[in-house]
């Protein structure tokens, strides 16, 4: 079975590099260049290739899940695709596809450096069967709710995972909270039109209520309402990333770590902060 999951993941994972280079060439490209960074000052390559294959997988599922990428053949929905990974993630059975042999071959990588990523693995693939089921709707939900989805995905499932690549105690993803949200925020605003166009509204329940949003309101971001949120959300976003600061000089990451948070989530995420502050429009409340 060793050179069968090699085999099928590498033939996969070629084929996803070429569909991500194509969608998300730029973004992709800073990836590859990162990985190939940490493979070099961590000289870890069993390492650098469980992230480059997880990452790999987790980018094809969410692009499935967005309708950026077609369903396998013979598969009815999103939906039904991510609940079979997720029991294949909780069970010890055959893989049956080219994403289950993936995330085997990932396993088993994981294996040699001695970590186990079940419990992350759920929460991401979970977190994906939310948007799987939500895309299309349009629906509105609670803050509470949007939160618990965004934690699962961006810091208990990433996060953690990312720790435990760095060979760190991956409790420590409590640290990184602030870190974690204001990544969201980045992708909240950097993503807002074609998550919108896609049936996703990540805009609170009590926020549409607040600005006294209408649906006109929410499918034009340039509408005043909208405006206004945008920059909220930017400067919230900013708060969290100095929060992060002053947590940071409280914990004990490696250079490494910090590397990794200061280049991977908040020179990005400050870069989207700042264009949202920039553009003209309303001051927010």
């Amino acid at each position: 079975m060793g050179n069968d999951l090699q085999r099928i993941s590498r033939n996969m994972r070629g084929r996803v590099y070429r569909h991500m280079l194509r969608t998300r060439g730029w973004k992709y490209r800073v990836f590859l260049r990162q990985l190939r960074l940490f493979k070099y000052l961590a000289f870890a390559p069993t390492r650098g290739a469980f992230l480059e294959n997880y990452y790999t997988l987790m980018r094809f599922l969410d692009d499935i899940v967005d309708g950026d990428h077609p369903l396998p053949d013979g598969i009815e929905s999103a939906e039904t695709y991510i609940s079979d990974l997720i029991l294949f993630t909780r069970s010890v059975r055959e893989p049956r596809d080219e994403a289950e042999y993936l995330l085997a071959h990932c396993f088993g990588l994981a294996q040699k450096f001695g970590e186990d990523f079940t419990k992350e693995t759920c929460d991401i693939l979970e977190s994906l069967l939310f948007d799987a089921q939500r895309r299309g709707r349009g629906k509105i939900y609670p803050k509470k709710e949007l939160a618990r989805h965004f934690y699962k995905l961006d810091i208990r499932g990433t996060i953690r995972a990312t720790l435990k690549v760095f060979k760190d105690d991956p409790d420590k993803f409590t640290d990184l909270i602030p870190l974690g949200t204001a990544s969201r925020y980045q992708f909240d605003l950097e993503d807002l039109e074609e998550d919108i166009r896609n049936g996703y509204i990540n805009i609170s329940r009590e926020d549409f209520e607040r600005l006294d949003m209408t649906l006109n309101d929410l499918y034009n971001i340039n509408s005043g309402p909208m405006i206004i949120w945008r920059k909220e959300h930017a400067l919230e976003g900013i708060r969290l990333i100095e929060k992060h600061h002053e947590q940071l000089l409280q914990n004990d990451f490696s250079l490494l770590e910090r590397m990794a948070f200061k280049y991977v989530y908040e020179k990005p995420a400050l870069k989207v902060f700042n264009n949202e502050i920039r553009e003209p429009g309303i001051t927010p409340i």
